[in-house]
Formats: structure tokens, C-alpha cells, sequence
């Protein structure tokens, strides 16, 4: 099996992998050095990893997690891209502006790392701005069905999708 190109947001996800390639924190900065690092590098596949907060209820598939719970990534989705209202939120496809997922891992990949790691693999969201609350958590995960958020698991899901290289996302 040809190695992965190795990716994370920051310098703290990254220690102990020198060779790990920083894409920089939040959607735009990772879709962009994504894009730019697929364009010149052309890996055979991307391997995505770093740091998620994980949502109180355990939605999804894979249920609830810990702190320092590891997790595989099976599918993410933008998790706050719409419009909030009084009642709630309208993601870009109910507006009829755009998908907001589901950007699906390669299963393959995930379910031989969720074997070796023994981690179970489930829903991600997106999102721009990190819950700080319990309320903005439920919210959230009860939006998109995910059991954990990152900042930048979709944009570079949407980014290897656009340019047919699989991808594969570790995370705790």
C-alpha cells in the first residue's frame, strides 16, 4: 500500500510526525493548502488527523465519546453553513445554495485503521466556530447527526473529493 500524505491543521496535532504537512487552522486555510498540496504533491491518498471536540449526547453512528476517546471519521459534513432563524437552521441545500455533505471517507482505509486502533467510526461536522456551550453542542449534533466537530474535516474531504484522491480521518 503506497503511505499517505500525512496532514493536520497545527503544529500541536502534528508533534511527533515531522513529515506531517500543516494545512493551517479552520475550512478556508486547510481547503486551499489541500488543493495546493493535492495539485503538486499527487498522493495516492490523504490522511487526515488532529484534534475533535466531541458532542455530550453521542448522536450518530459510533455513539459518545471521551476526552482523548480516538475516533475514525467516516463521513463529515459542513455543520454550519446556512442561515440560523428563530426556530433553528437552514443548511445551503434546504436554501437551495448548495450540498453540505455528506463528504464519505474511503472505507476502506477506515475501517482496517478503526480495526488496528480499535476506534469506532463516526459522523463529523464542520463548523467555523468551535461549541463552547452544551446548548450550541446539542444544536449542533442534533443539526447534522455528528458525534464530534472539527474545523476542517469537510474542506479537505470536499477538496480530495474534487480531485479523486481518497482520504481517510483520525482524530481525538
Amino acid at each position: 500500500m503506497t503511505a499517505p500524505l500525512l496532514v493536520c491543521a497545527a503544529e500541536v496535532e502534528g508533534r511527533g510526525l515531522p513529515s506531517a504537512l500543516r494545512l493551517g487552522v479552520g475550512k478556508v486555510a486547510s481547503a486551499v493548502s489541500m488543493t495546493q498540496a493535492l495539485i503538486e504533491r499527487r498522493p495516492a491518498w490523504v490522511l487526515l488527523f488532529g484534534v475533535c471536540g466531541a458532542y455530550p449526547e453521542g448522536h450518530g453512528p459510533g455513539g459518545r465519546l471521551d476526552v482523548g476517546d480516538v475516533c475514525l471519521v467516516g463521513e463529515d459534513w459542513l455543520g454550519d453553513e446556512g442561515v440560523a432563524v428563530d426556530d433553528g437552521f437552514l443548511p445551503l441545500a434546504q436554501l437551495g445554495l448548495g450540498s453540505v455533505g455528506p463528504f464519505e471517507a474511503d472505507a476502506g482505509r477506515t475501517a482496517a485503521a478503526a480495526r488496528v486502533l480499535a476506534a469506532p467510526v463516526v459522523r463529523g461536522a464542520t463548523v467555523s466556530t468551535c461549541s463552547g456551550t452544551d446548548a450550541r453542542s446539542r444544536a449542533l449534533a442534533s443539526g447534522t447527526e455528528a458525534t464530534v466537530e472539527t474545523m476542517e474535516g469537510a474542506a479537505v474531504a470536499w477538496a480530495c473529493r474534487a480531485l479523486g484522491v481518497p482520504w481517510c480521518s483520525c482524530a481525538a
